[in-house]
């Protein structure tokens, strides 16, 4: 028996063979191409690179007003004359801050009580002048346990 050999089928699988090499030829050149374009080194231009120049805005700074202390009046110290020993006195011209009684004539000794602004006390002892101003011994009227040396600048004779 002869075998016939159909020429229509062996040209179909031939030309889809054909076809098919093409393809798998034109994805190969493709993936090439692509591989190539991502590892090559890029030329350098011929001319220098442009330099960015950034402008850049300086705050202009906004002048804030800055409150001025208002002075306190300080009393003006009283005379000897005006107080002495047994003499009564009022805490005045403190602010509302009040007045130290330490245990000594002078900044420096121990601060061992606050006189209130009005306060009325009786000079005990005194005068001793030490930095630059002039103590007094004062003994509260209500309490006489309660005493100290106090500056005379913030004391007002009672009358």
């Amino acid at each position: 028996m002869e075998a016939v050999v159909n020429s229509e089928s062996s040209r179909s699988t031939v030309w889809q063979g054909g076809c098919l090499l093409l393809v798998i030829v034109g994805i190969l050149a493709t993936l090439g191409g692509l591989i190539w374009l991502f590892f090559r080194e890029a030329p350098l231009p011929n001319a220098p690179l442009p330099t960015a120049v950034l402008h850049t805005a300086t705050p202009t700074p906004i002048p804030t007003a800055t409150p001025t202390p208002t002075p306190v009046p300080l009393p003006t110290p009283q005379s000897d004359a005006s107080i002495g020993i047994g003499s009564r006195v009022q805490v005045a011209g403190t602010g509302g801050a009040g007045l130290s009684l330490r245990s000594g004539p002078g900044l420096s000794n121990e601060r061992l009580s606050v006189a209130g602004e009005g306060e009325v006390f009786v000079v005990a002892g005194g005068p001793n002048e030490s930095d630059g101003l002039l103590w007094w011994l004062l003994k509260y009227e209500g309490d006489p346990a309660r005493e100290g040396w106090a500056a005379d600048n913030y004391l007002v004779p009672v009358r």
